[in-house]
């Protein structure tokens, strides 16, 4: 994701002011609560503390605190960067208490949105028959795909 956020700053800081630290912090932190939200002692599972928080919640209190400990921290980049954890997921429906209101925070959650979709769909045509043309029916898109596997 931050090598992502590097390229899209480039190609977009002609037309636009972003801050790259911003966002750059974001791409590490925003799921940062999950090493908490999840025990992989045995298998992975929610804790407590996930259920009832969330990583959202739980990774916004874990930079805090952090934050607090660092005399002089500025008081706008440690609430930017909370925004960044609290609206990465874009919108209430999908779990985010508000939705993105910077512009860093909006390229975040596209970030992290392709980067998951990217990804799961990776995992997807790995599993599918090596020598054919087309995948079975992804159900995330609700379509085939056509990966040109025959030569």
């Amino acid at each position: 994701m931050t090598l992502l956020a590097r390229k899209i700053v480039i190609h977009y800081s002609r037309t636009i002011k972003l801050d790259m630290d911003i966002l750059l912090a974001g791409t590490v932190l925003h799921d940062i609560g999950k090493i908490r939200e999840f025990e992989y002692d045995y298998k992975i599972d929610y804790t407590d503390e996930g259920k009832l928080l969330t990583h959202i919640v739980i990774g916004c209190g874990m930079v805090e605190e952090k934050i607090r400990q660092i005399e002089g921290f500025p008081e706008e980049t440690a609430l930017l960067l909370r925004h960044m954890i609290v609206s990465h997921h874009g919108t209430r429906e999908f779990g985010s208490p508000e939705p993105p209101k910077t512009v860093e925070a909006v390229l975040l959650n596209h970030i992290d949105d392709i980067d998951a979709k990217m990804n799961g769909l990776q995992e997807f045509i790995e599993k599918e028959a090596p020598d054919e043309a087309w995948t079975s029916r992804n159900f995330m898109l609700g379509r085939h795909l056509y990966v040109q596997r025959k030569k």
